[in-house]
């Protein structure tokens, strides 16, 4: 009876092992599977120059968008058109953006230079040190997308 007792013991525990083994398994390949999703998603940055604004400095769509208007305008002034047209190529609906930015009162004037630039972000309710800040993450966001050439003429301006 001692020996069918420790069969019987030993059979539940083989038993017991598959479970165990499958149930880290499927942990294991879940926890890989997040890692390396979340490296993809947030290794890289957003398509949209605005979308990428609000997501890092947690702005309002008319804040960003304020913000980027008043950023292409300050380069339309100091660029030539060529390289504010190789700019502007990556900002979806640059000109409108401009436009608004000038219509709602945003920027009144020329920028004259970049400390102009960021005062002008307090009308949309963005004051220092967050308006330093814009410009050298709109750099950034250039290179991060491959927009070397982009990143270099933006920022030749900017500093």
């Amino acid at each position: 009876m001692g020996t069918a007792l420790l069969r019987h013991s030993a059979n539940r525990r083989s038993l017991l092992w598959p479970p165990r083994v499958l149930s880290v398994l499927v942990f294991a390949l879940l926890a890989l599977w997040l890692t390396s999703h979340a490296s993809t998603a947030w290794g890289r940055p957003p398509t949209d120059l605005q979308a990428y604004l609000q997501e890092r400095f947690h702005l309002s769509a008319s804040q960003a968008r304020g913000a980027l208007g008043a950023l292409l305008v300050y380069a339309h002034q100091r660029l030539q058109k060529s390289d504010f047209d190789d700019f502007a190529a990556h900002v979806p609906n640059a000109a409108h953006i401009m436009q608004v930015v000038k219509q709602q009162g945003i920027v009144t004037g020329p920028l004259d230079d970049i400390d102009e630039y960021e005062r002008t972000l307090a009308s949309v309710e963005i004051g220092q040190p967050l308006a330093s800040q814009i410009a050298p993450a709109v750099i950034e966001w250039l290179g991060a997308a491959g927009y070397s050439h982009e990143r270099d003429i933006l920022t030749a301006i900017v500093r």
